[in-house]
């Protein structure tokens, strides 16, 4: 061999040599984070072994004192013995109505709160966390800006913070029902036309005539519908329904005036109630984002809130919250590319997730307490009295002049030791739980836990379940009561967690995002620590909810620790440290 080939061949292997070394040194020297299972574990919110529900009916009856309601009589005197139906007090009528208007408000308010939650945690789950190495983006310091001044009419007559006010075409303020009778077909001239066949009596059916009416609506602009028989409807019998749909003007709550806002003018002038303040007309007001969708709205009856507000034309009430605004205005840098809730790490992603779904947990709690004393100022419009519940003896009865402030009991009738509590079970546990099983509750106001047996499961779904802390809206759930024996503390309305106690199998405690868990042909692995470096374990999955979050039912622990799968030094090799975020 000629000396210099060999030198090549010498001086190319130590190259190749050399360029492995490298390789395997950089290698090496990569590290990368890993977190706790404990940590990412996000949970799954809809664990059909929980649920929440409501004391119903407590072994002391407590009727507490609302100033919004007048007390007109009070029926029992300390230390009488009552039995249940017996009168305890009665209200003022006029007073109750008012409350039942107050408490359809918070009901919507607590829907409305509960739609814009799901949607946010919608976002949160499709979110993709940013890499940890990326340094945070500095922020200008924040600077107040002016109040903004009360907005003037446009050339239009609109305010500026209102995009455009719905003019539906089932946005009407008025109709007309006009009867004509033929020997066949509708007539061909409308109601304002010469010998027109139109009436507004309406004209009897007989064996021998075709009979029809046509409805004329004045829409809000003022203008009507032009005349087209084939808008005309023929009716058969003097007692059909006439118009046979239900029709709702402008205005009501099933058909309100919808105003669209901005996404960044997600607010209205108070201006706007006191304009409308002598309407007792619903308002509707969405926000909208940039890509069309709405992220906010807000149902709200226009007298009612302006008489409880104490309301000047400049102040601002958000659409999101419902609240008045505090009034600071702080500059917020936009960046040009970048999506509001794109600046989470895996870490703080998976804990904004909990937190969302917590607050969507306490919100379902606000919505029963809202619909439970909506239901109970309903029953009481029939005569205004408040009736025992239960045998007992009356006690702690407060006198009407007496110094008292909402929430404060007026007077008690204790009964005996026992508590019944409802609540509602996903179809999903029906064929685990039954009569006579026992189920755990956590009181949230008093922080105390008890057990219950359930004395009943209902046959068929509830019809009011709107949430019942689920995000599944294909899972139905049925209603069922309880009843314990040592929670004589509670009071009625008290809201509750509750926890099925059942021996079979419950679903693994382990819910991870889909950015810890990769596929392989038809497996599934995360990349784990195993003696400080990361290692493929694979696992076996469950199911998978929002398209994001993933059930790990085998082959991982709260105990172990896993990297960001899809990370560009995501392998198996690379040295690992664990995460400053679980340090402690």
């Amino acid at each position: 061999m000629k000396p210099s080939i060999k030198k090549g061949i010498i001086a190319a292997s130590v190259c190749a040599i050399s360029l492995v070394g490298i390789q395997v040194y950089m290698h090496s020297t990569k590290v990368i984070d890993v977190h706790s299972v404990a940590t990412l574990n996000s949970g799954y919110w809809d664990n059909p072994a929980s649920s929440s529900g409501f004391v119903s009916n407590s072994a002391t009856q407590s009727v507490l004192y609302d100033s919004s309601k007048t007390i007109t009589n009070v029926f029992v005197k300390e230390g009488q013995q009552v039995n249940a139906g017996d009168p305890l007090l009665s209200y003022d009528l006029t007073t109750l109505k008012s409350s039942v208007d107050s408490s359809q408000l918070e009901v919507e308010k607590a829907q409305n709160a509960i739609t814009l939650a799901e949607h946010e945690l919608k976002k949160l789950l499709n979110t993709t966390p940013v890499p940890e190495i990326t340094p945070e983006p500095e922020t200008p310091e924040s600077k107040p800006l002016p109040l903004p001044g009360i907005p003037n009419k446009n050339g239009n007559g609109s305010y500026p913070y209102i995009l455009s006010l719905s003019q539906a075409e089932n946005n009407f303020t008025a109709y007309k029902i006009y009867y004509a009778s033929t020997e066949s077909e509708a007539p061909e001239k409308g109601p304002s036309d010469a010998s027109s066949l139109w009436k507004e009596e309406r004209v009897e059916k007989a064996s021998d005539n075709a009979c029809w009416y046509w409805i004329e609506y004045t829409y809000t602009d003022g203008s009507t519908n032009a005349y087209n028989s084939k808008d005309a409807i023929e009716y058969y019998s003097n007692k059909q329904q006439i118009p046979y749909e239900d029709i709702s003007l402008a205005g009501t709550k099933k058909n309100p005036y919808v105003f669209k806002l901005s996404e960044d003018q997600g607010y209205v002038y108070g201006k706007l109630f006191l304009d409308n303040a002598n309407l007792n007309q619903y308002f509707r007001f969405d926000v909208y984002t940039k890509e069309g969708e709405v992220n906010s709205s807000w149902l709200i009856r226009c007298d009612t809130f302006a008489t409880k507000q104490s309301m000047n034309e400049g102040d601002m009430y958000s659409v999101t919250s419902h609240t008045k605004e505090d009034q600071r205005y702080e500059e917020i840098k936009q960046e040009s590319s970048q999506d509001s809730t794109s600046g989470y790490t895996e870490i703080e992603l998976a804990q904004a997730i909990r937190d969302k779904k917590q607050e969507l947990k306490n919100l379902d709690l606000d919505l029963r307490k809202a619909q439970l004393s909506l239901s109970e100022n309903k029953n009481l419009l029939n005569d205004g009295i408040i009736r025992a519940t239960h045998s007992g003896v009356v006690r702690n009865v407060k006198n009407t002049s007496d110094s008292l402030q909402d929430g404060n009991t007026f007077l008690e009738v204790a009964g005996g030791q026992g508590t019944y509590i409802k609540g509602t079970v996903s179809e999903l546990m029906l064929d685990q739980i039954k009569k006579d099983d026992s189920i755990s509750a956590y009181a949230w106001t008093s922080g105390e836990t008890f057990d219950a047996k359930i004395q009943s499961i209902d046959t068929v779904p509830s019809s009011n379940s709107y949430y019942n802390g689920s995000g599944n809206p294909n899972v139905s759930y049925y209603g069922f009561e309880a009843y314990a024996e040592d929670a004589s503390s509670l009071k009625t309305g008290e809201s509750l967690e509750l926890t099925f106690n059942i021996s079979a199998d419950t679903p693994s405690s382990i819910w991870l995002s889909k950015a810890y868990v990769k596929q392989e042909g038809n497996k599934y692995y995360v990349l784990k620590d195993v003696h400080g470096k990361l290692k493929k374990q694979y696992v076996t999955i469950g199911k998978i909810v929002w398209g994001d979050t993933m059930e790990i039912k085998e082959g991982l622990t709260d105990t172990d620790y896993i990297a960001f799968a899809y990370g560009k030094n995501a392998k198996e090799g690379v040295k690992v440290k664990k995460s400053s975020e679980d340090a402690s």
